[in-house]
């Protein structure tokens, strides 16, 4: 199998408060966080939710930008003009234009500082909120994400234990029916049922190998690996994973703290609260320190010195102004407050109901996946004794071939119980990580 390409190490170019750092691309096989990893960095590269996280904190550097020296430009142009020598009592004697030219500078540094500004504080503080919102959205992706990877993860691993029981069955059926068939006290019916099942596990093996195709086709376009190539996975088959799974109450308080979307609900809360007082400080004052310096030189020409004179050529002047603006629509003002609190108890009344949704999806999820666990157990038992029944009709097949038909109803139990062990396994790993992503990330399983 050719090895992809490896990635340059690096930060997460979008700048989250706690950035992730890839390392090289790992080599196959692939365990199921490198897939995750892999998957993550392949739909962020493809995606627009970092995107927005980018654009979020673009606008936060501008606020911060704006709290010392907002305006602070400098303009300079140069070029030639006619030479003029002398002043207003002894002017050029050639006033005909055509002068001998001479090099003109001018320079322009001008500069604006706030000094009070009501509400500035709340917008900085809205801008930060923008951002930790959008990084919720890309956490919660992460999460998405996390749980898809199982998906897929786990069936690879369900076809490729479900693959290995049909040869297994077709091995041992094959090595049985040669007997059967040549033995006089076998019914026709038990010979039959062993073609039939020949012929069924012919059909069952080209399906489970089309499925596992297909799941590792889905694998390979979710990790962004190249076309054609199916991922070799780092697992020796499918087991369950061992868990720490703590109480539903737990869960439920854990989700309110960690859970992106609720997170995010929380940050938009505190940035519509933060707009509301940033509405309101434009019924306050703005103080503003303004100023300019200005300065002009041309050789070639006369510097003039008398205050009534205007000479744009050469000069050195600036200045410092305190600028006071109060704005006086007091309705507009209002209707602004008014707008930006009506979006703020928007925002918390949804909040009242998220908390409440959210506590529903953490029990729906913890129920699954105690359904599951007990399925688990109730497979497991079974298999037990249908490998017990299959191992004990073997015995009574060897003494008696007449218990013929017994062993062939012992072949179909273990089988079955063999099948439904591994879907189990399936189901319950497929819910502990659903469980993980309700609870907001939580590692729930042993050795993460």
């Amino acid at each position: 199998m050719s090895r992809p390409r490896p990635w340059l190490a690096g930060w997460l170019g979008w700048g989250l408060c706690a950035p992730w750092l890839w390392a090289a691309e790992p080599a196959p096989p692939y365990s199921r966080e490198e897939l995750t990893e892999l998957a993550l960095r392949h739909t962020l590269e493809a995606g627009e939710a970092a995107w927005k996280v980018s654009g979020a904190q673009a606008r936060l550097r501008q606020v911060e930008a704006a709290r010392f020296l907002p305006r602070l430009r400098l303009e300079s142009i140069s070029g030639l003009v006619p030479a003029a020598e002398g002043d207003i009592f002894n002017p050029p004697r050639d006033t005909s234009g055509l002068r001998d030219l001479g090099p003109f500078t001018q320079a322009e540094l001008e500069f604006s500082q706030p000094l009070y500004v009501a509400g500035a504080a709340h917008f900085w503080r809205a801008a930060r909120e923008g951002v930790a919102a959008e990084e919720a959205v890309l956490a919660g992706q992460r999460l998405e994400l996390g749980v898809e990877v199982a998906e897929l993860y786990c069936g690879v691993l369900l076809a490729g234990e479900l693959g290995a029981l049909a040869t297994d069955l077709r091995k041992k059926i094959e090595e049985k029916r040669a007997e059967i068939e040549d033995h006089p006290a076998i019914p026709l019916s038990g010979r039959y049922k062993f073609q039939l099942a020949l012929v069924e596990l012919d059909k069952q093996q080209a399906l489970i190998a089309q499925q596992r195709g297909l799941a590792l086709a889905a694998l390979a376009w979710k990790a962004g690996l190249r076309e054609g190539e199916e991922p070799a996975l780092d697992s020796p088959g499918l087991a369950p994973d061992s868990a720490a799974v703590p109480s539903l109450d737990s869960l439920c308080a854990l989700a309110l703290a960690c859970r992106p979307d609720w997170r995010r609900l929380q940050a938009g809360l505190r940035a519509r609260e933060a707009m509301v007082e940033t509405a309101r400080g434009g019924y306050y004052p703005q103080v503003v320190l303004s100023g300019a310096l200005r300065y002009a030189v041309a050789p070639h020409r006369t510097d003039q010195h008398n205050p009534f004179v205007k000479d744009e050529f050469n000069y050195l002047n600036g200045g410092v102004v305190l600028r006071l603006r109060q704005a006086l629509e007091w309705d507009l003002i209002g209707a602004e407050v008014d707008r930006a609190r009506a979006e703020y108890e928007e925002l918390k009344a949804k909040e009242r109901l998220s908390a409440q949704g959210l506590r529903v999806d953490v029990q729906r999820a913890f129920g699954e996946y105690q359904q599951a666990l007990a399925e688990l157990g109730a497979a497991t038992e079974a298999r037990r004794l249908s490998r017990q029944w299959a191992k004990e009709a073997q015995e009574a097949y060897e003494l008696d071939p007449e218990e013929a038909k017994e062993l062939i109803a012992g072949f179909e139990a273990w089988a079955q119980s063999e099948q439904v062990y591994y879907e189990a396994v399936y189901r319950h790993n497929v819910a502990l990580a659903r469980l993980e992503k309700a609870a907001g990330g939580l590692p729930l399983r042993r050795g993460q």
